[in-house]
């Protein structure tokens, strides 16, 4: 009898395990399309009692997955959304530097400029083609001061992206906190009551998978209770069994900072802030957006910085030699002088001016028909010391006491008044004046030392970096203005058809000058076209650089999630096949509960 019973025992726990793997695999075939979700499998084992044979009993239901493939997978999603967000940035940049403006790129609207010029030289008395060449330069310097703000626009939005991105990570972070310690509950009372965390441990794959294309990740897993424990690489602790942190903003210049802070027991937040250095960071989302911002950016800036300022001192050099026709009343130094501290400075302890010492100037005094007065016949020439101190202060005087042209000298309306001045922002500038309104100011370099460029006398192009680059108003008000004639040395005087200084200002397009290194391109001769070029090439690099590793990391991505889907995916048709074999193995159980109940109904028939 007692054997009898037993076999209805037996039978009984092949029916449950079979009830038990008969749901489990509906519970695969129904999520076989649910995103995360892992294929589970029953392990039974054979029950004892006293060494003797007790049927069937639940060892565990198995969540089907690879760890280490799992863990490839989630750095894999790290550097394929760090190459991604990259790339898009990139190729916003590539626009916004080779597409800078309706009329092209800036090599593109830099050579218009030349061209105008070249034109003017050969009709140099020609009114429309002095406008046409100060709407190229206006051209340029409008492209180049937008080309300026866009990339920092471009800046702004990949830190606005981060701040974006805050409230996403740190509402993870709270899920797989939350997640971590149902795990942990589950599998502290899972022998009591047999449940099981797969489906949590499902969940918080995926949301591991979701930090992972913002940051690159450490994982580590508690066996004892199953809890995860999430660092950045640095060695950041994001979660652990101890809780989790949430990110902000903090001060900072020119962009906020990141810094993570402790999520106390109350909820409340931890005085303490600990930084999120990015320099220390390698992929995801969110490194991507910093070096873009702090780095990509940066370079282009740099480069866009030395490409204007070697455009705008080159320039003004020639154009300082030069003189409209007819020539103009006032002359006055330019923004060449923004490394003067004060009038009173030694020019020659600069090495900007030290060039400057012991050379000659010639200055003559013309009517408005550029004819020469008889007073500077031919024209004076102005010798600096060849040591120094000596100042701005000190060349408005040496000019001003000269006895053939200074004003000071001279008195009345003859001659030049030469003063040293201070603009509204402290910079301080030369002015030269024909002390007669009906007169004009002529000059001229006499010797190799560029005392003119130095100076940067009636410069064309004003600023001091891209952002403000420009071409000076007067120009704008009045083309007529434009440096087109040089001074004839043999009486000071100018020509109407001189166009001298405008084939020099042309010629300037084809002059290799000597390029600082700059934002990732090296120190090099070329022209001011050539180097624009150089920045549109090496972002090119940058970009299929970016593309070459996108395609990589998209492949490994791919490739790892494949065999994660081999392994931990769901394949009905070999599902259903599972389900005919547990379907027989619970009817064969029924079969030994229905062939031991009438076995007992026997027996008891018997006793009777």
């Amino acid at each position: 009898m007692s054997n009898l019973t037993n076999a209805l025992r037996i039978g009984t726990t092949g029916m449950n395990i079979a009830q038990t793997s008969l749901a489990t695999v509906s519970h695969n075939v129904v999520n076989a399309n649910t995103p995360g979700f892992s294929r589970q499998i029953v392990q039974a084992g054979a029950a004892s009692i006293n060494g003797f044979g007790n049927g069937v009993q639940l060892a565990s239901i198995q969540r089907v997955a690879d760890r280490f493939i799992n863990l490839r997978a989630t750095a894999a999603q790290s550097e394929l959304q760090y190459a991604q967000t990259r790339k898009t940035y990139l190729d916003t940049l590539e626009g916004v530097v080779a597409g800078a403006s309706s009329s092209g790129g800036l090599e593109t609207v830099a050579a218009e400029v030349f061209k105008s010029i070249s034109e003017l030289a050969n009709e140099p008395n020609n009114s429309a083609l002095k406008r046409n060449v100060v709407q190229q330069l206006e051209t340029f310097a409008r492209t180049v001061r937008d080309v300026d703000t866009d990339l920092n626009t471009t800046a702004t939005d990949a830190d606005q992206q981060v701040t974006a991105e805050l409230e996403n990570t740190n509402q993870l972070l709270r899920d797989i906190g939350a997640i971590n310690v149902q795990i942990a509950a589950l599998n502290n009372s899972q022998q009591a009551n047999g449940a099981n965390a797969n489906d949590l441990r499902d969940l918080r794959a995926t949301k591991i998978d979701d930090l992972a294309k913002l940051f690159k990740l450490q994982i580590t897993e508690n066996g004892e209770n199953g809890s995860v424990r999430i660092s950045l690489e640095n060695g950041r602790r994001m979660v652990d069994d101890a809780g989790v942190v949430q990110l902000k903003r903090s001060a900072g210049s020119p962009y906020q900072g990141l810094v993570v802070q402790s999520v106390l027991v109350d909820g409340s937040l931890s005085n303490t802030e600990l930084p999120i250095v990015p320099s220390t960071l390698s992929s995801g989302k969110i490194k991507a957006l910093f070096e873009v911002r702090d780095t990509v950016v940066p370079n282009l800036k740099a480069q866009l910085e030395v490409l204007t300022d070697t455009f705008r001192t080159e320039f003004n050099k020639v154009a300082s030699l030069g003189s409209s026709v007819p020539p103009i009343r006032t002359l006055t130094s330019g923004t060449t002088l923004e490394t003067l501290p004060a009038t009173t400075t030694d020019l020659f302890s600069l090495p900007e001016y030290a060039g400057m010492a012991g050379g000659t100037l010639h200055l003559s005094i013309t009517n408005s028909l550029g004819q020469p007065a008889l007073t500077t016949q031919p024209a004076l020439a102005i010798t600096l010391p060849a040591v120094g101190p000596f100042s701005l202060n000190d060349l408005a005087t040496l000019i001003n006491n000269d006895p053939t042209v200074g004003n000071g000298a001279l008195g009345g309306l003859n001659g030049v008044i030469a003063t040293a001045q201070v603009n509204p922002s402290g910079r301080p500038f030369l002015q030269l004046q024909a002390a007669n309104p009906n007169q004009r100011v002529v000059l001229a370099n006499a010797g190799t030392a560029d005392i003119l460029g130095a100076l940067g006398m009636n410069n064309v192009l004003v600023g001091t970096t891209a952002a403000d680059f420009d071409i000076d108003a007067k120009f704008i008000a009045n083309p007529e203005l434009l440096p087109t004639a040089r001074m004839r040395p043999t009486d000071g005087g100018l020509s109407n058809l001189d166009n001298r200084n405008a084939l020099a200002l042309a010629q300037l397009a084809d002059v290799k000058f000597a390029i600082a290194a700059a934002g990732g391109l090296g120190a090099q001769n070329t022209t001011i076209a050539g180097y624009s070029s150089q920045m549109v090439s090496n972002l090119s690099v940058v970009i299929n650089d970016a593309k070459d590793r996108i395609t990589f990391t998209s492949n490994v991505s791919t490739q790892l999630e494949q065999l994660k889907s081999e392994i931990s995916g769901v394949n009905i048709n070999e599902e259903l096949a599972q389900m005919l074999v547990y379907q027989n193995s619970f009817q064969a159980a029924a079969r030994i509960i229905s062939v031991t109940d009438q076995l007992l109904e026997e027996l008891v028939n018997i006793i009777r």
